[in-house]
């Protein structure tokens, strides 16, 4: 996992709390993974978000752009009782990336995916996209980017 600092000063806190534990994630962000993938215009999402957004590929002048903002999660969006502390809250959605990392993974064939850990210090998202050689989502240097951030690639 690569993190800027301000993400590797909040994982220090989440490590050491083991707020990132995978093993009860929320029922609703295990509704989302157990609803599976789909794939639509050479780009993979996650079937539930895919079903519930309007926005179709020519809306967007790349593939990239297109999957990053279907594949987009808010955790708080998923946390039971309105949400958690923010540590907490990026826990989870540490550790939802780290499933889907897995879930991605096991989809096999040539394909890799990059998964973008957000935090503000009160709001977490997550999201993915398939990485291609001639498109990408992210600045190069994470540290530049106004929120903390964490980027897994399978």
């Amino acid at each position: 996992m690569k993190t800027d600092q301000r993400m590797e000063a909040y994982y220090d806190e989440v490590r050491a709390e083991n707020l990132d534990d995978p093993k009860a994630p929320p029922q609703k962000l295990l509704a989302v993974l157990n609803a599976g993938f789909v794939e639509k215009d050479q780009c993979v999402f996650l079937a539930q978000l895919k079903k519930s957004v309007q926005v179709q590929r020519p809306d967007f002048s790349n593939r990239t752009g297109y999957e990053c903002v279907v594949n987009h999660l808010h955790m708080e969006d998923y946390l039971e009782n309105g949400g958690l502390p923010p540590l907490e809250t990026l826990g989870r959605g540490l550790a939802f990336a780290q499933e889907l990392k897995e879930r991605l993974s096991a989809l096999g064939g040539l394909r890799h995916f990059r998964i973008i850990v957000a935090c503000n210090g009160s709001t977490c998202t997550v999201r993915f996209h398939t990485l291609r050689h001639d498109e990408e989502w992210l600045d190069q240097d994470v540290d530049t980017l106004f929120y903390a951030t964490a980027v897994l690639e399978t």
